[in-house]
């Protein structure tokens, strides 16, 4: 190919590319020991709120139980089914170092904390109960934001990672020889042309 000839406009072009490469290589590596620091603090925070959770929603069935051992199993059902769908949840994306990050908005969130049911028959442990299920959708939500991000930023540093690899361990390398081809031919060809300059110079004197 012409881009490979051995001539000092190549050489230089080599070299060029060369230098860019690794430039781009140091980047990419920074980039990804930015992306690895995000995800370690994420997975702290999902680690630390799944603790949690299991607090909660052992206090939430205790209660539950404690519900039905008061009201009834079938009592409970029927509030149960009562309860609105929810469709106040909504999603919105910010980014981190180019990685598009999940954001779980809850609207009306106060509204959902309200009982929906009246309080004639019914117990302060269900009460408490539905408190403490709604206190936990909440943390899902949560949960599944910071689970969400974890993956995204995974997935970009595998990425970055393959980007990297491939300038350090093969791009470059081959850049490199055709460096190191392109000198030796041009290095060879001066001492031709010197060879040949002092055959002139004898045949002269």
């Amino acid at each position: 190919m012409n881009e490979y000839l051995p001539t000092k406009t190549n050489l230089m072009r080599i070299q060029d590319s060369i230098r860019l490469s690794k430039q781009g290589q140091e980047l990419l590596e920074r980039k990804r020991m930015i992306l690895v620091k995000e995800k370690e603090k994420y997975e702290e925070k999902a680690n630390n709120l799944r603790m949690q959770m299991q607090t909660l929603f052992s206090e939430a069935y205790l209660l539950l139980q404690d519900a039905s051992i008061d009201m009834g199993m079938e009592k409970i059902a029927v509030l149960a089914n009562g309860i609105k769908k929810e469709n106040s949840i909504d999603i919105k994306y910010r980014t981190i170092m180019g990685v598009e990050i999940p954001s779980v908005i809850w609207k009306e969130q106060e509204e959902n904390q309200k009982l929906n049911y009246g309080f004639y028959e019914t117990t302060i442990s269900l009460d408490k109960a539905v408190l403490k299920f709604n206190e936990i959708k909440e943390k899902m939500l949560i949960l599944a934001e910071l689970e969400n991000t974890v993956k995204r930023l995974e997935l970009s540093i595998i990425k970055v990672q393959t980007r990297s690899n491939a300038l350090q361990n093969i791009i470059i390398p081959e850049n490199e020889k055709i460096e190191k081809s392109i000198q030796n031919a041009l290095e060879e060809k001066e001492r031709e042309d010197f060879s040949r300059l002092k055959v002139v110079k004898r045949r002269k004197a």
